[in-house]
């Protein structure tokens, strides 16, 4: 039986990213590396796309996440979501060898 909740009261803020990362990196590993970010009023992460090929060099593909903040109690400012973005680069560049896809 589903669950119900409440409405949300604040509206939502996404932002999509697309990682470049070796062919053996998962989305899987992508996704366990922002949720142990702990990330404030982060509310769901997902899979966008898989992309292989040109202009990507061989060996390589591209990730697209998007990212959905929400916060209980205050409409989200954009530098604050940003903040917590450019930590998810951050850290899939460090710990994944990610670049961000221009």
């Amino acid at each position: 039986m589903p669950t119900l909740s409440p409405l949300a009261k604040f509206p939502a803020s996404e932002r999509d990213l697309s990682l470049v990362v070796k062919e053996s990196v998962r989305y899987a590993q992508v996704e366990q590396l922002v949720h142990g970010l702990k990330l404030a009023d982060l509310e769901s992460v997902g899979h966008v796309t898989t992309y292989r090929g040109k202009p990507l060099e061989k060996g390589t593909k591209s990730l697209s996440i998007q990212l959905v903040f929400r916060s209980s109690t205050t409409t989200l400012t954009s530098e604050g979501v940003e903040d917590r973005v450019k930590q998810v680069v951050h850290q899939s560049a460090a710990v994944l060898g990610a670049t961000l896809r221009g």
